[in-house]
C-alpha cells in the first residue's frame, strides 16, 4: 500500500478568471494565443486599539502627526481603564464613610431625645425612643456581619 505524502496547506488566493470582458475588449486572433486576466483579491484582518504597523505608518503619511495623536489617544484610554476600579473603589469607601456619619448622628440624636424625654418625666416615651433606637443598632450590625461573611 502507498502512502501519501502530506502537504503543507496552502494558502487560499482568491482568483477570478476575467474572459468575457478580454473577448469583449478584442476579437482573438487564431494565431494569437488566449489571453488571460487574473485578479487576486486579499483580504486582511487586524483588531486593537492600535492598527497594523504598515497602516500605521500610512496614516503618518497623510496626516503627519496622526501617529502620535493615536498613540495619545491609546494611553489616556488605557489610563481611564486602569483608573475607573480605583476610582469605583474610592466612591463606594465615601459612600460607607457618609452612611456611617448619618448612623452616628442618628444614633445621638435618638439618645438625646430619649434623655430629654427622661427629663421630662416622659419615662414610657424615652424607653421607646432608646428601645427602638437599640434595636436598629443590633439590626444593622448584625446585617452588616451577614454580609460581611458571604
Amino acid at each position: 500500500m502507498a502512502r501519501r505524502k502530506r502537504r503543507k496547506p496552502k494558502n487560499k488566493i482568491i482568483r477570478e478568471t476575467d474572459s468575457q470582458s478580454a473577448l469583449s475588449e478584442r476579437e482573438f486572433d487564431s494565431s494569437v494565443p488566449k489571453q488571460r486576466i487574473d485578479r487576486v483579491l486579499s483580504q486582511s484582518h487586524f483588531a486593537g486599539p492600535i492598527p497594523h504597523p504598515e497602516i500605521f505608518k500610512l496614516y503618518g503619511e497623510i496626516v503627519p502627526d496622526a501617529p502620535e495623536r493615536i498613540l495619545t489617544v491609546f494611553e489616556r484610554d488605557s489610563q481611564a481603564a486602569r483608573d475607573l476600579p480605583i476610582k469605583a473603589i474610592e466612591a463606594q469607601r465615601e459612600d460607607n464613610r457618609r452612611a456611617h456619619w448619618m448612623a452616628w448622628s442618628l444614633v445621638i440624636s435618638a439618645f438625646g431625645l430619649s434623655i430629654v424625654f427622661a427629663l421630662m418625666d416622659k419615662d414610657w416615651l424615652s424607653g421607646v425612643v432608646l428601645g427602638t433606637t437599640l434595636v436598629g443598632i443590633i439590626t444593622g450590625f448584625l446585617q452588616s456581619n451577614k454580609s460581611n461573611t458571604q
